[in-house]
């Protein structure tokens, strides 16, 4: 799924410090969709709110860049005896279009078995 935090960069491309700072203030934009994945662990896994940390923005080619972030998430089934705090880091890649930035993030609500066989 493409998910854009739009900006305009038609003047000039930010550097990557810049770009840091623009995904941070508009997080709020790609935080669901970044820590959606928590499924595949449990369908009890639940994500800690405001502990999306963006850990590097680094290029990748002229205008594709990858993003590493971590955040924290827990977990809890009585019947198993599991209550678990624990952290996840991932890499995201965007690229910068005109009108923002433009996040390739896996759309894992259409991730499932139903068509396995």
């Amino acid at each position: 799924m493409k998910k854009l935090i739009p900006y305009d960069v038609r003047e000039k491309v930010p550097g990557v410090a810049e770009l840091k700072q623009i995904i941070e203030s508009n997080i709020q934009v790609i935080e669901d969709p970044l820590t959606a994945g928590l499924g595949y662990y449990s369908p009890n896994a639940r994500y800690t709110p405001g502990s999306l940390v963006i850990k590097s923005v680094e290029q990748k080619s002229n205008q594709t860049y990858s993003m590493s972030y971590s955040y924290d998430w827990t977990i809890f089934n009585g019947c198993l005896d599991l209550n678990a705090e624990e952290d996840s880091k991932e890499t995201v890649s965007f690229i910068i279009k005109p009108d923002g930035l433009e996040f390739d993030i896996i759309d894992f609500d259409s991730v499932g078995t139903e068509n396995e066989l």
